[in-house]
């Protein structure tokens, strides 16, 4: 027989990665959760936040994205607090509304957009936040908070401000290429105000803009809402009877277009393309592993066929280098995975995570319920402990004793200074 390392080469060689598959299998073998599990799971887990926390930034319309410019004014910061009645809010955020409507009056439109999100800050705004080494983008909306007339004040407020952005993006031609911001606008004011005429009618011209046959549509279907809305409005009748004989003979166009598409007597594809299309794939090449250890093997056969290969399996030296190698490759494996991901799997924080869903997963196949919430006064001893926090013990601790300090140093001070004054009396 050949020497052992010489043997374990030689097989690697020819068994290739079914092998490893096996071996593999072998190792992970007895764990509640699969390793490539956990991963998919964690890397689906990060990426569903990351959508969500960039999905709203996105969709978002450009004029209350920036907002975020005044997240460290303190004059925004004042007005938003608690302390500031709706009426002041309201009062504050009007003087920049005004001054926007006085230059979308001069076509100074650009300029306008920036008092418009002035305006809008006071109520709907982002923010930067950190939440340890990530930043975050968060989306405040101080008015749904609102209850009865106050929340119908703002969102009154807020439904005019929207509409005069979305006109003043109309009429930019240098901001036309994005309608898709208007019809953001329109849509919160659809929103906050179901019976706008001039929403509905704001957002079917940005339709209109976007330049495709199911743009066209909804562009219709927004200005007869519309003309229900506002029955004696010239321009919405006009609009609706202008795009509304363009939809028509699109629909048309597009029926006559499409419908010879299936007709052809072979359809979209040829009988040929259709034949080899349907046609069994061939068999696949057999690899080196599955030549050398086919299915159907018995564990007696295969023991003899990798003793042959100069392999004993039953030599615990080789079943360790085996076990080894086999995890080495399957953590590259794991790690090459989540970098993909932008995973950091030596990150604290995730390998908690990964442990909390491998303890859940356990407790799942034991049939155990899921651990009670912890109570009022452990989350209280929890938060006051929490590093993340400004305000917690240890850092009272450590204040109050550089301020005892402090009074201890002064104190002694104080009293050196009080010596040599008495002895200068004396003398």
């Amino acid at each position: 027989a050949q020497p052992v390392g010489v043997g374990m080469a030689r097989l690697e060689a020819e068994a290739g990665c079914s092998s490893d598959e096996e071996e593999l299998e072998a190792t992970t073998e007895g764990l509640t959760m699969n390793f490539d599990e956990i991963v998919k799971r964690a890397g689906e887990v990060k990426q569903a936040q990351m959508r969500d926390k960039r999905r709203n930034w996105e969709a978002t319309a450009e004029f209350v994205k920036n907002t975020i410019a005044h997240d460290a004014s303190e004059a925004y910061a004042k007005i938003r607090s608690a302390s500031s009645s709706v009426r002041e809010k309201i009062d504050f955020a009007t003087a920049p509304k005004d001054a926007g409507n006085v230059l979308f009056a001069k076509g100074r439109y650009t300029q306008a957009m920036t008092k418009y999100t002035e305006a809008v800050a006071v109520f709907r705004y982002w923010v930067r936040q950190m939440n340890g080494k990530d930043q975050e983008l968060i989306c405040h909306r101080d008015d749904e908070a609102l209850r009865g007339t106050e929340k119908t004040s703002v969102q009154t407020f807020l439904a005019a401000v929207y509409l005069n952005a979305a006109a003043c993006l109309l009429r930019n031609k240098q901001m036309a290429t994005h309608p898709g911001d208007v019809v953001w606008i329109c849509t919160e004011v659809v929103a906050m105000r179901p019976g706008s005429a001039k929403a509905y009618y704001r957002r079917a011209m940005a339709f209109v803009e976007m330049n495709s046959s199911a743009s066209l549509e909804s562009a219709v279907r927004d200005l007869r809402r519309a003309a229900k809305l506002a029955p004696g409005d010239a321009d919405v009748r006009a609009a609706l009877s202008k795009h509304g004989a363009a939809y028509a003979a699109q629909h048309v166009k597009d029926k006559q277009t499409y419908s010879g598409m299936f007709n052809t007597r072979d359809g979209l594809y040829t009988e040929t393309e259709r034949s080899t299309m349907s046609a069994p794939a061939g068999p696949a090449e057999p690899t080196p592993a599955e030549t050398l250890f086919p299915d159907g093997l018995s564990e007696t056969e295969l023991k003899q066929r990798a003793l042959a290969a100069g392999l004993d399996l039953e030599d615990p030296f080789v079943l360790r280098k085996l076990d080894a190698r086999a995890r080495a490759r399957h953590e590259e494996s794991l790690r090459a995975k989540a970098k993909e991901l932008d995973i950091d799997l030596d990150d604290p924080d995730v390998r908690k995570a990964l442990e909390l869903m491998d303890a859940e997963t356990k407790r799942r196949e034991l049939g155990m319920a899921a651990p009670a919430p912890a109570s009022t006064w452990r989350r209280c001893i929890a938060r006051a402990f929490d590093k993340k926090q400004i305000i917690n013990v240890p850092n009272v601790l450590y204040t109050y004793l550089a301020v005892r300090h402090g009074v201890s140093l002064l104190r002694s001070v104080s009293f050196r200074i009080l010596r040599i004054y008495k002895y200068k009396q004396r003398s």
